[in-house]
């Protein structure tokens, strides 16, 4: 069995910690982070009305330094007339995939999984293919898998606003099990999102719980993410939810958004958070005393193990963890859905947190929170 762990380079966890202070080398309780009212920065408050102007941008910003709280602003309608707050919950998407990753290390931590185990020791016996018997777990984690990405138009889809309705998952991962892989598994780095819908089967599998109420019980409620939750089918929008929208040129306006896009999973893409949840959840990447999760656990999904063709925010290449980017000391990654995209930034050496989650998808939030790193460097 190959060796999961090939480190391009060293990539250890800080002992900084983002939301709490060590006292005599012992990590103390973290101070809830709690975003409820406006804090402006006005240099970044005119970079984002810019971007208001530029790009239609719609959302919420987020921008912390240590425990400080830099700025952090509503832009544009939630929906109808809702102006969007800070307490604000949006969709995602791939930002969901670290999620599913710390939720797969935990089965591993916990004796369940394993990371060289091959995939067809845990899918249910519906979904296992023999293509897949040298794809494992790890390659599902990092990209490394080789198994095609699925498609965005088929006789078996049903999809509303993105998120796969009915029988679309088992329609498309029975596709992808009769193609042939890509590439040797392990072999090099293609972004696919079934690798994390493939990952979602399995926790369900291994775990008898559904991944929704697996992912509350195990991940939001130990970490302290109150208002997150994952969308599921038949899901009815709750008062706090953004609706998603697009910018129409033709009508000078935001209208909702209705382009064609892949489909979303539950566990490749379907996360609803707030600033507050999340400003909690990445703690986890900064040595933060938590329960979820060993270290050494945090230590994979936060080590470059394959490198990829992009550049980070800072324009160094990067390499990809267990659902995250790596650049040097900065970790992200960033969302895109129908009506809905986002981006975070979190560089771990100076402790500054940057996060966008906009409900528009006309705006590039990439292109914003890099902008924004620029300002608080």
């Amino acid at each position: 069995m190959r060796s999961v762990i090939h480190i391009l380079g060293n990539f250890s966890i800080l002992s900084a910690s983002l939301f709490s202070v060590a006292c005599g080398g012992q990590k103390q309780e973290a101070r809830p982070v709690l975003i409820e009212r406006e804090v402006i920065d006005s240099r970044i408050d005119a970079f984002l009305k810019d971007m208001e102007r530029e790009e239609h941008f719609t959302g919420v910003a987020l921008v912390m330094k240590k425990e400080e709280i830099i700025h952090a602003k509503g832009y544009g309608k939630a929906k109808n007339e809702t102006e969007n707050r800070v307490t604000t919950a949006f969709h995602v998407a791939s930002i969901t995939k670290q999620f599913t990753a710390a939720a797969t290390l935990q089965l591993v931590d916990r004796g369940i999984l394993e990371l060289e185990e091959s995939i067809n020791e845990y899918l249910p016996e519906e979904y296992r293919s023999s293509k897949w018997d040298n794809v494992i777990l790890h390659d599902l984690l990092c990209h490394t898998s080789g198994i095609t990405n699925y498609a965005v138009t088929r006789d078996y889809y049903e999809v509303v606003k993105g998120f796969c309705q009915g029988n679309t998952v088992d329609g498309m991962v029975k596709e992808a099990m009769g193609k042939e892989l890509e590439f040797d598994p392990g072999s090099k780095f293609s972004y696919s999102d079934i690798n994390y819908t493939l990952l979602g089967i399995i926790i369900e599998s291994q775990t008898q719980m559904p991944y929704n109420e697996y992912m509350r019980v195990n991940v939001f409620e130990p970490i302290g993410m109150k208002d997150s939750r994952i969308h599921v089918i038949g899901h009815v929008p709750e008062a706090d939810e953004a609706e998603g929208y697009r910018w129409s040129a033709e009508q000078s306006v935001h209208v909702l958004d209705d382009i064609v896009s892949l489909p979303v999973t539950e566990a490749d893409g379907g996360l609803f958070t707030t600033l507050t949840d999340f400003a909690q959840w990445v703690g986890l990447y900064m040595d933060r005393k938590q329960t979820i999760l060993n270290k050494n656990s945090i230590s994979k999904m936060t080590s470059p193990l394959i490198s990829v063709d992009f550049t980070g925010p800072r324009g160094n290449p990067q390499s990809y963890g267990y659902g995250l980017l790596l650049e040097d000391e900065l970790v992200h990654h960033s969302g895109y859905i129908v009506g809905f995209r986002s981006d975070f930034i979190l560089d771990r050496q100076k402790e500054i947190l940057i996060a966008v989650f906009s409900n528009n998808t006309t705006n590039d939030p990439i292109r914003i929170s890099t902008g924004l790193l620029k300002i608080v460097k």
